[in-house]
C-alpha cells in the first residue's frame, strides 16, 4: 500500500509540471504574437525622403527672402515644417554670396544665397525750359529715379543717340532757340542701365528753326506694331539703311537681354513638372519704319517662352512684346507671369 500511495504522487507531480510547461509556453506564444501584432500596427509604411540640394539660390537685392523649399532640386516624403534654416548671416541689403546651413531630419546641409542686382533703375523724365545762352545737366531732366538697390541713381545723356544720317549727337550743339529731344539714361551701382528715355528741352521760346525731316517724321502704325525702342530724333525718323547698325539698335537688344534675365527668375521659381528636360526664350528684334516707309522710327521686341519635354513634345506658355514703358503685352501667359 505504502509502495502504490508514493508512485501515485510522482505521476501526479509529472502531469502538473507538464501543465505548467504548456500553460507557459502558450503565454510565450501569446506575448509573441501581441509583440507582432504591435509591431505591424506601429510600422511606418512611409516611403523613405528624397533629397537633392541645390548648389545656390539667387535673389534680387531688398527682395523678400526665398520660401525655404528653394534651396531643394528634390525634395519628396519630406515634412516641410522640419526644415531648419537660418538668414542670420545673409544680407539681402547687399549684393554678394552667403552661406546657407540647413538641418533636416539630424543632417546638416550647405547651399548659397546669392543676393544679385540685374535690375535696371526706373525714371521719369521732365520737359526742360531754359533761356538763350543758359546751360543744362543730365540730371535736370529727371522728374524721378528709382532703383532696387536703393542707391542714387547715375544720370547721363545717352551718348550712342544718332541723328537722321547716322551721326552720333552732340548734345552741346543745342544751343540756338528751338525744340529738342533728348535721350536720357540712368545707370545703378551694378551697370544695370535703362533703356534711352526720351525728355524735351526747349530754348527760348521754343520757336527756332524747324528741324526738316530727311526721312519723314516719327508717325508709324501703331495698330500693326508694339513699339519697345523708338530711335526717332525730334520727330523725324532715321535713315532705314541704320537698323542693323549696332549702336542704333543695341537699345533693344538691351531692353531684350534684361527682360531675359527678369523672365529666367521667374521661372525658377515655377513648379513645373519633372518631365520638361529644357526651357527655351527665343527673342525676335524687328526694326519698325515710319508710315511713309522712309526712315526708321524704332523696333519691336518680341519673347517666347518655350517648355519641351521628355517625350519631344513642347509647349508655348508665354508670348509676348514688349512696349516702350517697359511692360509686357501678353498674347499667350499660361503661368500668370508679371
Amino acid at each position: 500500500m505504502a509502495g502504490r500511495f508514493f508512485n501515485q504522487r510522482v505521476k501526479g507531480s509529472s502531469t502538473g509540471f507538464l501543465k505548467i510547461l504548456i500553460i507557459g509556453g502558450i503565454f510565450l506564444i501569446l506575448l509573441i504574437v501581441s509583440v507582432i501584432i504591435l509591431l505591424a500596427i506601429n510600422k511606418d509604411d512611409s516611403p523613405d525622403p528624397i533629397i537633392s540640394m541645390r548648389e545656390k539660390v539667387t535673389i534680387e537685392i531688398n527682395s523678400e527672402l526665398p520660401d525655404k523649399e528653394l534651396f531643394f532640386s528634390e525634395l519628396q516624403n519630406v515634412d516641410a515644417d522640419d526644415i531648419n534654416i537660418s538668414f542670420a548671416d545673409a544680407d539681402i541689403s547687399k549684393v554678394g554670396s552667403y552661406p546657407i546651413e540647413i538641418t533636416l531630419y539630424n543632417e546638416n546641409y550647405s547651399s548659397i544665397l546669392e543676393v544679385i542686382d540685374s535690375q535696371s533703375p526706373i525714371i521719369t523724365t521732365k520737359r526742360v525750359a531754359i533761356n538763350i545762352g543758359e546751360s543744362y545737366k543730365a540730371e535736370d531732366f529727371i522728374e524721378s529715379c528709382e532703383d532696387n538697390s536703393k542707391e542714387e541713381c547715375k544720370i547721363e545723356f545717352y551718348d550712342l543717340a544718332k541723328d537722321q544720317q547716322g551721326n552720333l549727337i552732340d548734345y552741346s550743339s543745342y544751343s540756338e532757340e528751338g525744340t529738342y529731344t533728348i535721350q536720357i539714361v540712368a545707370v545703378d551701382s551694378s551697370g544695370n542701365s535703362t533703356t534711352p528715355t526720351n525728355a524735351t528741352l526747349i530754348i527760348g521760346n521754343g520757336e527756332g528753326e524747324l528741324t526738316t525731316c530727311n526721312y519723314g517724321n516719327s508717325e508709324y502704325d501703331s495698330n500693326a506694331y508694339i513699339l519697345g525702342i523708338n530711335v526717332a530724333q525730334n520727330n523725324c525718323a532715321l535713315d532705314l539703311n541704320l537698323y542693323q547698325n549696332e549702336t542704333t539698335s543695341k537699345p533693344a537688344y538691351d531692353l531684350a537681354e534684361n527682360d531675359t534675365k527678369k523672365l529666367n527668375k521667374e521661372i525658377n521659381k515655377l513648379n513645373l513638372s519633372d518631365n520638361v528636360i529644357e526651357k527655351n526664350v527665343k527673342r525676335l528684334i524687328t526694326p519698325v519704319l515710319n508710315t511713309s516707309g522712309l526712315g526708321l522710327v524704332g523696333y519691336t521686341v518680341h519673347i517666347d517662352l518655350t517648355l519641351i519635354y521628355a517625350d519631344g513634345s513642347e509647349e508655348l506658355v508665354a508670348s509676348y512684346y514688349i512696349d516702350l514703358n517697359g511692360n509686357r503685352v501678353y498674347s499667350t501667359n499660361k503661368f500668370n507671369l508679371d
